[in-house]
């Protein structure tokens, strides 16, 4: 399993944004995705059950104007 820590502008809700991730990724038949938050440290953790490119690519398009880092695990 990989983990994308994807590190929140402070403009934006971590939870708020991983519930619209969730969505686009069930419109997009990703269903095999865990999405998380971490409200203290305003972060949403998308956790990938093996290495898929259009999956990594989707999940990166989406958070592209929302991240202010991303940490990959």
């Amino acid at each position: 399993m990989r983990n994308l820590r994807f590190l929140v502008n402070e403009e934006f809700k971590a939870s708020e944004l991983a519930e619209d991730l969730r969505v686009q990724l069930e419109v997009n038949r990703f269903n095999s995705v865990k999405v998380l938050s971490v409200d203290n440290r305003n972060e949403v953790i998308v956790q990938l059950p093996e290495a898929n490119g259009s999956l990594e690519e989707a999940v990166g398009s989406f958070m592209e104007s929302y991240q202010s880092g991303l940490i990959l695990e």
